[in-house]
This record gives C-alpha cells, structure tokens and sequence, in this order.
C-alpha cells in the first residue's frame, strides 16, 4: 500500500547541444549525463548544467571511419573512462572524454542497427543491416556472429510427451474442426513502428533478447540468446506486439507493449517464450504509441514511455487536441500481481516531447530524460506511505493508494481490506501525483487532499460540509454497496483548486515537490522551477467553493527541499528538510522560516538525508524523527537504530520495524537521552515491547488510541497485530477513564490477565465496583474475572515493563492497609467486596458469581456455598434460570469433587451429601454403606466419627468430649495421637478426673521434648506431685524442686541430698550464685557455698558469707590467691586480643588494597583485554546491563548475577554455608569477610568484660593491690580506646548512591529483569550480612572505671 513520492528535481534548462538527443548513458562516477544526437555526443554536467565535453561523430579526426551516419546509441564505459558510439553506418567508436579524443574500434559493412553492451560491461551485442547477431569482447574482438531469423524454437523448445494427438483430443465447444484449424501467423506490425530491432540483457548478463520484425510476416518476435550465442526459445506469434522490450532486471520477466483492438496492454514474456501476464494501459486506445518500457535497478518500478501519434489528416485538429500533451512518462509498481499507476509525467509544447529516457545505473529511484528542446530532469523518487495522521479516536485511519486516477481508500479503524482491494474508491478527473491529509483538528483528520499530475489539487471531506454541485461520490468497494449496508462513511468533493503556482515560476512536470497540510484551512507545498526553490502557503476556503483560493507571498529556500512534516499536537510549525539534511522552521501563519533548534538550543541536522520524515514529542520535548534509504533512523540527529525498516507514531508509542525481523514499541514518554539504549534491537527478557514479525514486514499505520499495527509484508498482502505495548496502553487508558467494560473485552480478546483489571488501581476498582458491575453485567464475565484471581501484583510482576512499578515501591492502596493488617489479602478483599456488591444488585440473578466468591477465597468457604445450594433445593424454586442442580454443576466444575463430598460430609447433611455424591462419579457401593453405618450412630459421636474421617481432629475433640466416660479412652487416643492437649484441657473442669488424666499425658509428652520445667507444672496441675518433683529437679529449678519436697513431706537429710545434687549441677551449668545458695541454705555447708563463690569470682558475695559465718580465714586460704590469678588472667586474655585484632586490621588494609588494585585494572580502559569477546560471557551478562564482573573477590552488589538459579536452603542454613567460605587463611576468596568477622567477634567480647574487670578493680583495690589495679583499668581502658580508633577502619562508611535497589523479598524475577533492562544497577546489599556492613554496639558506661585509681593527669 505504498506509493511513489517525489523526493526531488533535477531541471537543466533548455540547452542548444542538447536538443535532439537521442540516447543517454549515465557516468556513476562523476554523474555526468552522455547524450547522443543524430551527429554527435556530448556530456552533460547537472551541477553546473553546462556541456563540459562536445563531440561530432562525422569528423574526420575519427580514423577507420567509412562514411558518415546517424548515431544508433550511446554506452558510457566506467573502466575505459569513455563512451562507446555506434553509428548507422556501420562504425564503432570509443570517445575518451577526458582527452575529448575519438577511436574507430570497427566498423560493419552492412551497417548497424542496434546496439547493447552487458550489464557487466563484457560483452557487446550489434545487430547488423545484414540482419545478423554480432557479439564482441569488451575490447571489440568478435566472438560469434550469427543470422537474427532462425527457423528453429531453441534449445528450449517443447517437448510432446505423447498424450495423444491433436485430432483425438476434446476442443469443447469449438468441435471436431478445431482439431483440423491451422494456426495462423501473426499479424504485421503497425504503421507507426520503427521497425528497428531492440536488444536487452538480463540483469545477471547469462541472456539477451531481441525483438526483431519477421522479414516474411512482417510480424515482431522476441528471441531469447545466450551469453554464448545460442538460441534459447522464441515467443508464440502476438497479433500487435510492438517495438518496447524490456528485460526485468532481477530475470523474471521480459516486458513489451501489445496493441488490441479495444485495449493496450504491456505484456509479459517468460525466458522461454511463453506468454506470463499483462495489464492494460491508462489511456487513450488509438491516439499514442509505446516508445519504450523500462524497468529500474530494483525491477520494482515500470516506466512506459508514451508518444503520441501525429493526427490522421482526415480529421480536423481541434483546440482540445492541439493542448494535449505530446508525449509522457508512466511509473506503474505490481503488489499482490496487481498494477498500479502511480505517477504521470507529461511534456508538451513548452518543454518538447521526451527525445530519451534511462533509469540511473546505480540509484533505484533516479529517473533521467532529456527532452527534444533541450531540457534535462532527473527525478528522484522514494517510497511512501499516505495515511491520516490524526492522533485520537476520531481519526479513521485513512491508508490512500494511488491509482491512476483512481485513490484508493481504506479505513484502517473500521476495516483492513487487503490490496490491491480498498473500502472505496475516489475518481479523479486526472491521474493523483501527491496524496495529503490534514494534521489538524482532530475532526477533520478523515478528510483527504489530493494534487494531481496537472497541479490540480481536490478537497474531498467526510464531515457535513456541503460539497460542490458536481460532486464526485465514492465507489463502495469493501465497504459495501451493490446491495450491502455501508461500512464507513465516505468523503465527497468539497472543492477543487488549480493555479497554485506563483507567477515567479515557471511549471514543468512534477513541479510541485511536496505537500503539508497543518490545518483545515492552510495549505503549504514546496516548488521547484528555475528560479530555484521556494515554499508557498495556499489558504483554502472552508465553504464549499470551486476554485477561491489565497496564495501566500513564495518564501525562497536555500536548497532543494526533501520532506515536509507538521506535528498533528502543534500545527503551527513545519518542519522543511533540506537535501543536506538540516531542518528548518517554518510558520505558516507569518511565513517566517528559521533554523530548527532543539531544546539545546541547538540547529537541527540529519547526518544524512531522511527522505521520510515525522514530527512528534518524546517526554514533553519536541522531536524530529527521520529515516534514511538505508535503514538508519535518527531522532534530533541523533542515530537511534542502523536497522530500521519503517517507523509510525502513536498517541503514545513510537513503533519501528527493523531487519531482525522485530516491531519496537518505545514510550513517548522516554527522555530522548534513554533513546538508543532502549532500541538497540536485543530481546529483553519479560519485555513486552518487542515482538517478531515476518521476514520484510513494514508499517503501513498504526491506529490512535487503539490496538491494531497494520502490517505489509514483501508479496504485498496485510496483517493485523496487536503489539502487547499498544494493547496494554489501551487498557490503562480505558482503565482510568472508568471504562471497565471495554477494558474487559481487550483484556479477554487479548489474553491480559485480568488480575490487572484490580491491580492497576486498587482503590479506584473497589470504590468504583458498582461501575464495573454496570458495565461487566454478564455471569459469565464475572466469573472469569474472579477464577483468575491471584495474589501477584501483575503490574509489578507480568506487565512491569509497562507500568515500571515494584513491589517495595508501590504503595499499599487506600482503605486496604487495615485489611491486610487484620490478615485479609488481596483475592479475600476482592472476593468479598465482590459478593457484597452482587447481593446488592440482586442475590438471585448473581447466584453463580456468588458461589465463585466463596469457592476462590484463599480458604474455600464450601460450607457455606452448599449451604446456598441446598437453600434453593429445599425452596424448590428456579431464580433466573438457575436451580439447585445447575448451582451444584457450577460447584463441581469450580471444586474437585471429593472436597465438596468431604465439605458436604461437614455439614451432617445426610441429604445434601447424598446430592453431591449423585452428581459425582463415585460409586454408591462406596458412599452407601459409610452413609448408613452414620446414620445408626449417635448425634455427637456421629459428628466425632465424620469429623475423624475428614481428618477435622479438633472438631472431632469438642464432640467425642462430649460422648461421656464410655467414649473417654478414645478421646485420650485422639488427643495423644494428634497433640490435641491445649484444646483437650479446656474441655474439661480442671477438678475432674479427666483433667488429671489428660494433664498427665501432657506432662509426660512435655518431658518426651524436653521440656522438663513446663511438664513439672503440668504434673502439679494434674497433681502428681512425685513426678513434678522429678520433672524441676532435671529443669534445675530448685524453687519449684524445693515446694514440691515439701509436698511430698521430705526430711531434712533427704532436702540436703537433694539440694547438694543440685547445687553440683548447677556448679557445672556456671550457675555458681544459685549453687552457694543451695549449699548454704539447704545443704548448710557454708564452706562449700563460699568455696564456689571464689570460684565463681563473685567476690562481693563471698565476703558477705564470711562475715556472715565468722569464716574470715578463707581471706586468706582462698580470697587472695584467687583474686591474682583472676588479674592475671584477664590481663593476658586483654593483651592476646588486643594482639590479634591490630594483626586482623593491618592484614584488611593490605586485602582491600589488592582487591581496589585488581578493580581498578579490569575496568582502565587503555588496558583493558577484550573480554566481551571471549566465550565465557554469556547472554545472561549483556541482559544484565553488566558488561565485567566488579572483581573476583568482592561481596558487593556485582558479585551476584540477576538470572540465578534458586536456592534450596532456608535463611539459616545459608548464613552457615556462607560462613563456611568465610577462612582466614592468606589469599582466601572472603578472606576481607572473616577478617571484619573476626574483629567484630573481639570487639564483642571485650565490651562484655565490663562488668567482670570493675568487679574486679574494686577488689584488688580493698585488699591493697592498687598497683596492679592501676595496671589493670589503664590496660583495659587502651583497649577500648583502640577499639573507638580502628571501627571507622574497619567499617568504611560507602558514600549513598542513587543505584534503585532491585532485589529483596518483595521483587519477582520479572521486576528484576525490567530493572536491570533500564539500565539499573543490581544492589545485593539486602543480602549481605549485617556483621559486614555495621559496627558492633559499644556501651556507654563509664562507670566501670575507679575514680581513685586514674592518674592526675586524667
């Protein structure tokens, strides 16, 4: 659906040497044009468009000349740097055009008639006057030469399988005499024809063919010739077939022209000579001729050269016919074996009839001609597709194909009618050269404009605008008609408006470059003419008028524009691009035009020249996108992408197509710095903005505010896609206008998880709920709204990429954060605000949905919704046609059948079991008995039996408690089997004998895990008191043993065993302070109490026994030597700490050292190897963003890699397995990490010791030993102080970043691979050990410290 558009002119005025040219051959290299004449040749410079070289054919300069001719044809040779010339006579020059010298490379007696080199330029082909073939090396040595008229078909000729003879064979209606009918030759040729021969190659050079006239028919045939010079085939005789050929350069087809009597056709021939399709001319049947047909390099435009005929002299020349143009040019491109003429050059008496004409050699789109005045054009044509550019919902989509003078139209919103079919058809009195639709205001966007070949420019609107008397009605194609309701409405001709050209210029064809319509009633279009090029403005009226326009004054431009652009939000300005690539401002409104800056205040320019071109905003800055011939796409001149194919705008994506093979969708809403990084082409993991597509697929349009990307692909048919991005957009924006019902449809024709119908906004779907039940009305939509609910936040986890949410940063929703507090989550709140809401509109008719609310709970409430079942059972009544059988249906299809048999079971409903079970496929062998051996049982013990059965034990507990004291042994079984004890307990009165019992089966279970304290306090509530006693006795809670000795009535030397047993069992727990106790009070060995005092270091308290007992002697037996050994001690283990933690802080320093070097050196730039290179980097890494690991020894947020996989270990585990790797040894991985381990752990330990060494100051200081007091507080308190200067060391404070932390509990995988997919860095912190990243906690106190022992200068 793509049409040619006219990218620039190239016009040389008519030049004296130039008239009469015949031929024309292009120099690539310096792109000087070779024109031939009758007598001479010459080269043409367009840049200057002077003729730099001038040479005649007929000088006798020329050695080996024989006679003098007409020049036959031209062929400039790259390699020889001059062209060959061949002349009627016979001759074959070489002019050299540097030296402006000529060579006679040979010469034909007969003469010749025609003349082709090779597309390789290494084989030269003549036809002689002697009607011979005649082929040359590149250096004129003759190769073969061999008769034009060959009686035989070629090498190719058909073979009879024999299938039978012709005589034997059905003829249909024809008959019998059909079989007997001689084929008659072909007819001769018209009057007009040349009778010259023609000669084209292939593009590949294996085959020519020529197209010659039979010397006994008269008729013209086409054979086909090897590169050697053997016939291949011949055509079938072809009444009309006339003097074009053309061989399509990619070696399909060979093109010529056949005339009909009531048609003209350009036909097409197959290599071997058969017949392969053809399509009729647009025009005139009898008035013209076909020069010639030429096909360009990429054989996908078909140029036919049209003459027309000299008037029959019998018939007078009317005025109309004496204005006619004599001669044009027709551009004609095939999609899906449709031809479509898509643009018409025409000349008539101003500039002379074309005199030649040629495809450039090297540029696809460059079409020369020189005219028989002199005038030389260059064309240069791209591709292009026209469509609306409305940027709302009102905006049809319009797709326009030219047609001749015919526009194709089809509404890309309403419908998508492949081509070469459309909606409707718009007739135009002339064949369209420019198609254009208005930017703005969004109503008017439908209409269309449409320039044709005579400058002629037509209005056709689709609103209610009256239109002119001789309006021009649409032909229904697709659309409808011819019996069928109309499917779109159609515009019609609303005014029509000719003279756009200013008196400043002269027209020739295809002046009028380009069209840009900003605004319903402003028209601005760029000419090109010889007084250079200039842009105009045409105000168009907006009542209906045949021809009342205002021209603006012509603003010149310096330079050849290319591309004229508007943004359909600010019609105000129009972006002009000239062929340098820079882009100017134009207004409209006061006709100024000014440099385009961007928003650095910076001039505008395209690296290279961006033919197609577009102006949209990306983040509220204005921006000029651009696309060059070679898939190089640049916004603001910036190069965002080397491969893109073609490009649309969206309300809020720009979409491009790239040679991957992919679709891109990039939020308007990105800075234009973020630009190349987000395309670069790679498939992000969980990016729903890339999309495969088929190989060559482009964008035809996308549609506003709306889902669907039409696409074309290379044999022309189209497809329909709905990129993930465009439908996603839709849906939040329908989201948040409320609108939940068309929201619904999307989401459900697109397969979006309907979860985001809640998680988009929470708050806004529970407060806007009865909306969304008006709107969603249906049961059925309801309950596949609530079966796919789950607990994932879609938008932090499926769509991330489309809302760039997480979890840690989106906020809980408005009035749920009491809800989730009291322990309800997100599918209960929905499902309960859900039912609530349909009970509301009416229980009866939402009977299903609500049993959808109940069974999808996180805990089914089945009871519950049988219980509703059964309600309609009993009531017998059929509420909007759902009865109880049906709801039951609806339960078993939601929930496994044996859950809603065991819920059923839970009710005690024999019947409503029974209901289930007949609507399950179990068998009633099974179901049967169990329900008959319950139905004999008692009530409780019934429940209790059902309960057991289903595995409820505590429900069964609060029945079979009830059963009485048959039933109690199984109650006891029950609560031992089970550890029901909590809930058995509260069953009974605590002064029962059942109390008792359970009491002391708790106790014993409490003893079986070890826990000895809570079994004695059981034991004593249960009131057995031998066995709490022995239960606190290996609890070593001697309270509680000593009250339950005296329970039991012990004497006093069975309590002193017992406390002395205790008391050395505590002894060995360090318990040394509850040991003395037992020894002194109950024991009464008071020696032995202060003895584990000493012992114990507390000092303080074993004075008070010895003063208390008159003991004083153990002072010195005991006290004292204890007391130096305990300062001894302590000192040694403060220096050996002290020792170690300097050695720990010294080696970290050099660790950190090495590593920071090592860092430094993977990362300088000079030095760094290339390691992206090495096969060890997989994809995972250029996913991740991280292009090197940070180090090989490191715990910072590089070392973990996003995408890896799941560990089985719980917390713990982990933290010991990491522990592990944690060695001291010289060299180790984690080496740094036990190092700062280590440290933290003397730290630790030596802030403890506190308590310890002021206890033990003060008694040193009692008992005279000031000296080593002194020594001991001053040692001590070094430490610390050493501790205070190494923590800021060791724990280095990192400067905080602005890296987004994206791992932690609360992150999914898809979130993570969204962020590291924008490019954030991956922090790891969360998961470092907190011993690494903070300091231990000193204590403040002081107060540890003896005043009498600090020094004077302290």
């Amino acid at each position: 659906m793509r049409n040619l558009k006219l990218l620039r002119v190239c016009h040389v005025p008519a030049l004296p040497d130039v008239a009469g040219s015949l031929d024309i051959s292009i120099d690539p290299d310096t792109g000087r044009i070779i024109l031939a004449t009758a007598t001479s040749v010459l080269a043409l410079d367009p840049q200057s468009q002077q003729v730099t070289h001038s040479h005649s054919v007929q000088s006798e300069a020329a050695v080996g000349m024989k006679g003098q001719g007409h020049v036959l044809g031209v062929q400039y040779l790259p390699d020889q740097g001059g062209a060959c010339i061949a002349t009627s006579n016979g001759n074959l020059m070489l002019w050299t055009l540097d030296l402006n010298e000529s060579e006679c490379m040979g010469s034909v007696d007969s003469g010749l008639t025609a003349m082709q080199w090779s597309p390789d330029q290494e084989l030269l082909v003549l036809t002689t006057g002697a009607e011979t073939l005649l082929l040359m090396t590149r250096e004129f040595d003759p190769i073969t030469e061999i008769p034009m008229h060959s009686t035989d078909f070629g090498e190719e000729e058909f073979v009879s399988v024999g299938w039978g003879k012709k005589e034997t064979q059905f003829h249909g209606s024809e008959g019998k005499q059909a079989a007997r009918t001689q084929k008659e030759n072909a007819e001769g040729v018209v009057a007009w024809d040349d009778r010259r021969p023609r000669i084209r190659w292939r593009g590949d050079g294996q085959y020519f063919a020529v197209s010659t006239i039979n010397r006994k028919t008269s008729a013209r045939y086409i054979r086909v010739w090897s590169r050697e010079g053997v016939l291949q085939s011949t055509s079938e005789p072809m009444n009309g077939l006339e003097q074009a050929l053309f061989w399509k350069p990619s070696g399909a087809l060979i093109a010529s022209t056949q005339r009909k009597p009531n048609k003209h056709n350009v036909v097409f021939f197959e290599k071997n000579g058969l017949q392969h399709g053809e399509f009729t001319l647009a025009s005139g049947k009898d008035n013209f001729k076909v020069q010639e047909v030429l096909w360009n390099l990429d054989s996908t435009i078909l140029a036919v050269w049209c003459q027309q005929l000299p008037p029959d002299p019998n018939v007078a020349e009317t005025e109309s016919d004496a204005s006619k143009p004599s001669s044009y040019v027709q551009l004609w491109t095939s999609s899906n074996y449709y031809w479509s003429l898509k643009q018409t050059l025409t000349f008539g008496s101003h500039q002379g009839d074309i005199s030649a004409l040629t495809w450039d050699p090297e540029q696809a789109g460059h079409l020369h001609l020189v005219t028989s005045k002199g005038h030389y054009f260059r064309y240069t044509w791209t591709w292009t597709t026209n469509h609306s550019l409305g940027q709302t919902s009102s905006d049809p989509a319009n797709v326009f194909v030219i047609d001749g003078s015919n526009l194709k139209v089809t509404p890309m919103r309403k419908m998508v009618v492949p081509p070469p079919m459309s909606a409707f058809q718009l007739p135009l009195p002339s064949a369209a050269a420019q198609v254009v639709s208005p930017a703005s205001p969004p109503e008017v966007t439908g209409d269309v404009g449409v320039l044709t070949h005579d400058n002629q420019f037509l209005v056709f609107s689709s609103g209610e605008k009256g239109a002119l008397e001789n309006k021009v009605s649409a032909k229904l194609d697709a659309a409808g008609g011819e019996g069928f309701r109309a499917q779109c409405s159609t515009p019609v001709l609303n005014g029509s408006y000719s003279g756009l050209m200013p008196a400043c210029q002269t027209p020739f064809p295809a002046c009028i470059t380009h069209l840009c319509w900003p605004r319903a009633d402003i028209l601005v279009f760029s000419i090109q003419g010889d007084a250079g090029v200039v842009l105009s403005t045409a105000r168009l009226p907006q009542a209906p008028s045949a021809d009342k326009h205002e021209l603006g004054s012509p603003v010149p431009v310096e330079g050849e524009v290319i591309s004229l652009s508007v943004d359909p939000c600010n019609p105000d300005s129009v972006a002009v691009q000239l062929s340098t690539g820079h882009v100017l401002k134009f207004n409209p409104e006061n006709e100024a035009l000014l440099p385009w800056e961007k928003a650095s205040g910076e001039e505008l320019h395209f690296p290279f020249p961006c033919p197609h071109m577009e102006v949209t905003s990306f983040n509220g800055e204005e921006a000029v996108l651009g696309l060059t011939d070679r898939f190089r796409f640049y916004v603001n001149g910036v190069e965002v992408a080397s491969n893109c194919t073609s490009f649309a705008v969206h309300d809020e994506f720009l979409l491009l197509t790239t040679l991957s093979h992919t679709v891109r969708c990039i939020n308007r809403h990105t800075p234009l710095k973020d630009l190349p990084q987000l395309s670069d082409g790679k498939a992000h993991p969980f990016d729903e903005s890339i999309r495969r597509v088929e190989r060559g697929s482009r964008i035809v349009t996308v549609v506003a505010e709306d889902t669907k990307l039409v696409l074309q692909m290379p044999r022309g048919n189209l497809e329909t896609i709905h990129p993930r991005a465009l439908v996603l957009a839709t849906v939040r924006r329908k989201l948040d206008r409320l609108e939940f019902g068309s929201a619904f449809t999307i989401m459900k024709k697109h397969r979006i998880n309907l979860n985001l119908l809640y998680d988009h906004s929470p708050s806004v779907f529970l407060h806007n709920l009865s909306q969304f039940m008006q709107q969603v009305s249906s049961v059925t939509d309801i309950n596949l709204f609530l079966t796919e609910l789950q607990e994932d936040d879609v938008t932090v986890t499926m769509y991330t990429a489309a809302y760039n949410r997480t979890a840690a940063s989106t906020p809980a929703p408005a009035g749920l954060a009491s809800q989730n507090k009291a322990g309800r989550n997100k599918v209960d709140t929905v499902c309960d605000a859900v039912r609530q809401a349909l009970e509301l509109k009416g229980a009866d008719r939402y009977r299903l949905a609500i049993l959808t609310t109940l069974v999808k709970r996180t805990e089914p409430d089945l009871k519950k919704a049988l219980e509703m079942v059964w309600e309609l059972r009993v009531s017998g009544e059929k509420t909007e046609g759902v009865s109880a059988e049906d709801a039951l249906k609806f339960l078993l299809f939601l929930v496994d059948v044996n859950k809603l048999y065991d819920a059923a079971l839970a009710t005690y409903n024999f019947d409503l079991v029974l209901m289930v079970a007949e609507k399950s496929q179990k068998d009633p062998k099974e179901y049967i008995p169990f329900l008959n051996q319950l139905r004999r049982l008692e009530d409780s013990y019934c429940k209790f039996t059902i309960d057991k059965h289903l595995k409820n034990y505590s429900s069964a507990l609060r029945h079979i408690a009830v059963c009485g004291p048959d039933h109690f042994s199984e109650c006891v079984e029950l609560v031992k089997e089970h550890k029901l004890f909590v809930e058995a307990l509260k069953l009974f009165p605590t002064d029962s004998q059942q109390f008792r019992t359970l009491a002391t089966e708790y106790g014993h279970y409490l003893q079986e895990k070890n826990r000895q304290n809570e079994a004695g306090v059981m034991f004593s509530r249960a009131e057995e008191w031998q066995l709490a006693h022995d239960a606190f006795v290996a609890s070593l809670n001697w309270r509680q043993a000593m009250c339950t000795a005296t329970h039991l009535g012990f004497d006093q030397n069975t309590v002193a065993d017992v406390a002395r047993n205790m008391a050395v069992r505590l002894k060995d727990s360090k318990k040394y302070s509850e040991a003395a106790v037992m020894f002194e009070q109950y024991a009464k060995d008071v020696e032995e109490a202060i003895v584990t005092l000493v012992e114990g270091a507390q000092w303080e308290e074993a004075l008070r026994l010895m003063y208390s007992h008159g003991r004083t002697d153990i002072i010195e037996t005991h006290l004292k030597e204890a007391i130096g050994e305990a300062c001894q001690e302590t000192m040694a283990t403060l220096e050996s700490q002290q020792s170690d933690m300097e050695r720990y802080v010294d080696r970290l320093a050099v660790v950190r050292q090495d590593k920071e070097r090592r860092h430094q050196q993977l990362w300088d730039v000079d030095d760094r190897p290339d390691y992206m290179n090495s096969d060890l980097f997989s994809e995972t890494s250029s996913m991740t963003g991280e292009s090197l690991p940070a180090s090989q020894y490191t715990l910072d947020s590089n070392r973990s890699t996003v995408f890896s996989k799941a560990s089985g270990r719980s917390n713990r585990n982990r933290k010991k397995a990491e522990h592990k790797k944690w060695s001291l040894k010289a060299g180790s991985p984690y080496e740094d990490c036990a190092l700062i381990d280590a440290v933290a752990k003397i730290i630790t330990a030596t802030d403890s010791m506190r308590d310890e060494v002021s206890s033990l100051l003060h008694v040193l200081t009692q008992f005279h030993q000031v000296t080593v007091a002194e020594e001991l507080q001053s040692q001590f308190e070094g430490f610390l102080a050493s501790i205070q200067r190494i923590i800021p060391l060791v724990w280095v404070q990192e400067e905080s970043s602005d890296v987004n932390t994206v791992l932690g509990p609360g992150m999914t995988s898809n979130a993570i691979a969204q962020a590291v997919q924008q490019g954030r860095t991956v922090d790891n912190t969360d998961k470092t050990e907190p011993v690494l990243k903070v300091p231990p906690t000193l204590k403040k106190d002081v107060r540890w410290k003896l005043h009498m022992l600090q020094t004077a200068e302290k």
